[in-house]
């Protein structure tokens, strides 16, 4: 269950991937450390101790030691002095007697055997600082029930071990004995932990891929029949084996062959589970590519419409720029002309004439910046002295705007970031309306980058549309194009930069490289 686990870590969010291997390095070296202790005392009929099983029994608590130590590493701030004493206080006055003890039953014992008994307590007494630590925060700090799960078997396992040790002592365990209960209530619980991450995990899996039915077939072939060999291949061995007990005629080999029997076909099982969970990952993995496949696939149709789109806009943009141009020259032609003898209505009527010509000439050159992909000439150009540029056109006499107090330079296209400033004050001042208000342009010089804020005091942007406001053709303005912070954006990449906005107040902020 554990590798199973650890096979789905990139959809796990209880343990970070790093944590996750060292628990699972952890269970598995206590059963590496339980089959050999077996095979010593039940087959090989040889004192295990000591042997190569103390080794895994050992590396066990302190590979549980160092992912307990990367759980608490992003909850340091948490963590105080006095947690760190309580937990060491607690975890000495357990380990000194324990020592002493140990120390006085094996003092007769040669040294590399007192070392080994003596190194168990104090593994145990290491993992038992990381573990009270746990315990302390997780009644501070939201409880996380695979944690919960986890430190129960831990504390019940090192209860255990200790209780062994001084059982041993004094000759006093035996298999079934009370104590091993403490063990079975932590490899119970460390199971349910990694039962429940399991579950979780198959929570976060990506929708599943299914185009037509041949790709889902294949799927199915690939995962069933790989399945299905496995199974036969280990029916056909348990037969084997069964067969090679029931007919062996050596009589002192016999226990041997059983015992040989069992580890092959746990081995077999085993074995066979990780391929299991490996053909499931690597399906699963081939779902996401999929998945990100068809995504792209659909990105890239829809990009290539609005390119034939914006193509289109652009030859219809281009032919009706000149015949507005020369409206409006006849216009102001017959305004010059007739100036005295046009009433006042005649007046306003050319007024609604020119605004309209505007606002067609403002959404033509939103369509062509939008479409148009120049090269960039880029030099070292003056942030304030842009915006000056751009503010002396556009200053109104309600709204206040607010220039930067120092002056930034950056290496950058300044006809571009021109097209960029304008459209966001203009978009500020829609925001303000008829309304007396600010907008306040700052800027500053980071590390890598100059940043350049432009805040207002509007309404505010809805959630909604804080989603969608870079997205081509949508705008909320009824004599907008859906354009203008579109090409904002594509001039800031093109840049190396980029731009984001927030409200409270609204603010579009412009990264740019030095």
């Amino acid at each position: 269950m554990a590798t199973w686990a650890l096979s789905s870590a990139d959809r796990i969010s209880e343990i970070s991937k790093k944590s996750l291997v060292f628990l699972v390095l952890s269970f598995c070296s206590w059963f590496a450390a339980e089959q050999m202790w077996n095979l010593y005392e039940h087959v090989l009929f040889v004192d295990p101790y000591p042997s190569i099983a103390d080794l895994f029994y050992i590396i066990a608590p302190i590979f549980m030691f160092i992912s307990l130590v990367i759980f608490l590493k992003p909850l340091r701030d948490h963590i105080k002095k006095k947690h760190i004493a309580f937990a060491i206080i607690v975890s000495t006055s357990i380990l000194i007697p324990i020592l002493a003890i140990t120390f006085q039953a094996n003092i007769e014992t040669e040294f590399f055997e007192i070392a080994v008994a003596l190194i168990y307590p104090i593994v145990d007494a290491i993992l038992l600082i990381p573990a009270i630590i746990s315990i302390i925060l997780s009644f501070k700090i939201n409880k996380n029930s695979f944690w919960t799960l986890i430190l129960i078997g831990i504390v019940s396992f090192i209860i255990a071990d200790n209780l062994y040790l001084i059982l041993v002592i004094d000759d006093a365990y035996f298999d079934g004995h009370p104590i091993d209960i403490l063990w079975l209530i932590s490899y119970v619980a460390w199971s349910f932990a990694m039962y429940k991450l399991i579950q979780n995990s198959k929570r976060n899996k990506p929708e599943k891929y299914q185009n037509n039915d041949e790709p889902v077939t294949a799927k199915n072939i690939a995962t069933y029949g790989i399945n299905l060999v496995l199974v036969l291949i280990i029916v056909t061995t348990i037969a084997v084996l069964f067969a090679l007990n029931y007919f062996w005629s050596i009589e002192q080999s016999g226990n041997f062959m059983m015992f040989f029997s069992l580890v092959l076909i746990t081995l077999l099982v085993v074995f066979s589970s990780i391929i299991v969970i490996l053909n499931s990952k690597l399906t699963n993995a081939l779902d996401t590519k999929n998945v990100k496949i068809d995504n792209l696939t659909n990105e890239l149709i829809k990009s290539e419409r609005l390119s034939a789109i914006g193509e289109l806009a652009a030859r219809l943009s281009h032919d009706l720029r000149n015949p507005l141009s020369v409206i409006k020259s006849s216009v102001e032609i017959s305004l010059i002309r007739n100036k005295e003898s046009l009433s006042p209505k005649d007046h306003e009527s050319i007024q609604r004439i020119n605004n309209a010509i505007q606002r067609m000439t403002n959404q033509i050159e939103d369509v062509l910046d939008y479409v148009k992909t120049t090269e960039l000439q880029k030099k070292r150009m003056s942030i304030k002295s842009c915006l000056t540029n751009i503010v002396n056109e556009l200053q109104s006499n309600k709204i206040n705007i607010k220039m930067p107090d120092n002056d930034l330079t950056v290496l950058a296209d300044e006809g571009k970031l021109e097209i960029v400033f304008s459209n966001l004050i203009k978009n500020a001042m829609d925001a303000i309306g008829d309304n007396p208000g600010t907008i306040e342009i700052k800027s500053h010089d980071e590390e890598k980058d100059i940043v350049i804020d432009v805040i207002d005091s509007g309404s505010g942007i809805s959630e909604y549309d804080m989603n969608k406001i870079f997205e081509p053709l949508y705008t909320t303005k009824q004599t907008g194009t859906g354009l203008g912070l579109v090409s904002c954006k594509n001039i800031i990449e093109q840049h190396g930069g980029k731009i984001s906005v927030k409200n409270n107040p609204t603010t579009f902020t412009i990264t740019l490289p030095k």
